[in-house]
């Protein structure tokens, strides 16, 4: 089998306008995987995290071979002027934790990784520390994976929360399969309705961001045939 491209996102609404109708799809509620195939590529989703998309990349690779690596989901903005209607393909990405830069095939800016759900006060940190534009939990990951295997390695982020947006604090509503317990986090959000503007909004971000991402992912898939 020619190797295809595996595409790994943290949450199946990240990637689900592009995989709407691929022939292939299996989902397992009990380990929280989600994954499509077609003749080009094959997208796993596991939850948020290391721990999680470690689980994604290892389903991929037992789906058959792979020629290379695409980390793909939403990220926080660190840096005023970076919107939800624009793409990412960020040249480096950093491990907040150890330190580590992995170099991606290709791109511009920096993409730090961390292991929580960051709040604006963290984000201008993060900015200032890294020199960094864009936040997520698992790009990180993906990249060592990648480079262990010497697969080539790319990662695309779409905006779901800007600079200073304020937000919920996400990390109380994670579970152990790296989702969120959105009835939980609805019922939160209801009994504080001054938060429910916000709510909403991130919600529209997230939706146009999914958007922004499977369009970009539509043409790398066409010049990979």
């Amino acid at each position: 089998m020619k190797g295809r491209i595996a595409i790994l996102a943290a949450l199946p609404r990240e990637v689900a306008p592009l995989v709407r109708g691929w022939p292939i799809r299996a989902v397992s509620d009990r380990e929280g995987t989600s994954s499509w195939e077609c003749d080009r590529a094959i997208v796993v989703c596991a939850g948020m995290g290391r721990e999680r998309v470690t689980r994604a990349f290892a389903l991929a690779e037992a789906k058959g071979p792979l020629h290379s690596v695409v980390s793909v989901g939403y990220a926080g903005a660190l840096r005023a002027g970076m919107v939800v209607d624009t793409v990412y393909w960020p040249a480096t990405v950093v491990d907040a934790e150890t330190g580590e830069r992995f170099q991606c095939k290709d791109g511009g800016g920096i993409l730090v990784t961390t292991d929580h759900v960051v709040d604006s006060v963290e984000k201008s940190k993060l900015a200032a520390r890294w020199n960094a534009d864009l936040v997520d939990m698992e790009a990180a990951t993906v990249a060592r994976l990648a480079q262990a295997r010497g697969l080539p390695f790319r990662t695309l982020r779409a905006i779901s929360d800007e600079a200073a947006d304020r937000l919920p604090d996400l990390n109380r509503f994670t579970n152990d399969l790296g989702g969120i317990h959105e009835s939980s986090f609805a019922v939160y959000v209801a009994l504080r309705p001054w938060l429910i503007p916000t709510a909403v909004r991130l919600g529209k971000q997230a939706a146009q961001a999914s958007q922004r991402i499977c369009q970009a992912l539509r043409h790398v898939l066409e010049q990979a045939e």
